[in-house]
């Protein structure tokens, strides 16, 4: 499972920002497939994620508001896809462990 410590560690090696924990939100859904934001998550992502599939967010704000998405097999917490947005703009995304 994607915890606190590796978003922590992954903030700080691709953007160079030292989250402060006590200025994270943290939550974890499941949501289907009509539910995700085409916006945040690709069609073609899509196709092969779960669906259901749960999704934890990390939301981080500071300087900018940071959300860290990932995309969880819903039965084994296996991360699948993890995906980042900077002031609402898709800054980063990252296959995980998907199956095509």
């Amino acid at each position: 499972m994607f915890n606190i410590e590796k978003m922590k560690g992954f903030m700080k090696e691709k953007f160079g920002v030292a989250v402060e924990l006590d200025a994270l939100g943290e939550e974890t859904v499941l949501l289907y497939h009509e539910e995700l934001d085409e916006e945040l998550i690709s069609i073609d992502i899509k196709r092969i994620l779960p669906n259901p599939v749960s999704v934890q967010t990390y939301i981080y704000n500071e300087d900018s508001e940071w959300i860290i998405g990932i995309a969880l097999e819903a039965a084994s917490n296996s991360p699948l896809f993890l995906v980042c947005l900077k002031d609402g703009v898709r800054v980063y995304e990252e296959k995980l462990k998907l199956n095509e």
